[in-house]
């Protein structure tokens, strides 16, 4: 092979790596971060269920303070346990008891699980795609190395 046609498709396949795969395991790993916040934000309603049944089987009132943006704090205190509000994405508001809301955050739980299953997997596909292209890329710098050295 022509060791200028070599060189360029080295070149090509940097190129490849840099602004294809690399941009895509980012895109990736964007989405999972965010998949992951989801995540635990449904395992902090379901840490608020549990507390908020506590509450209610010993029968007392709950002090709280919510963040309400900032970094400001508002104080309120729970005295009916039986209805909260679940925000469902999209700015709608749901309102449920401790059982549907405990159910609903375990659905959104285990479908986040398998997405984020899904965007790992994709991860590593493009992780193993980016190590191929770099050992190509070391296969056809080996091929000019010797053809140099003939010369």
């Amino acid at each position: 092979m022509d060791t200028q046609k070599v060189q360029q498709k080295i070149n090509e396949y940097e190129l490849f790596v840099e602004e294809k795969l690399k941009s895509d395991l980012k895109d990736i790993e964007t989405i999972l971060e965010d998949k992951s916040s989801k995540y635990k934000e449904w395992e902090e309603v379901q840490n608020v269920v549990k507390v908020i049944r506590n509450f209610k089987d010993k029968n007392r009132d709950m002090n709280v303070k919510v963040d309400i943006g900032k970094g400001l704090l508002a104080q309120g205190e729970i005295t009916d346990f039986e209805r909260s509000y679940i925000n469902i994405g999209l700015g709608y508001m749901l309102e449920m008891d401790c059982d549907e809301a405990d159910k609903y955050s375990t659905i959104r739980m285990n479908f986040l699980k398998k997405e984020i299953s899904h965007f790992r997997k994709l991860a590593i596909d493009v992780k193993v795609h980016i190590k191929l292209t770099l050992l190509a890329i070391n296969e056809l710098q080996a091929t000019l190395v010797p053809s140099k050295q003939k010369k």
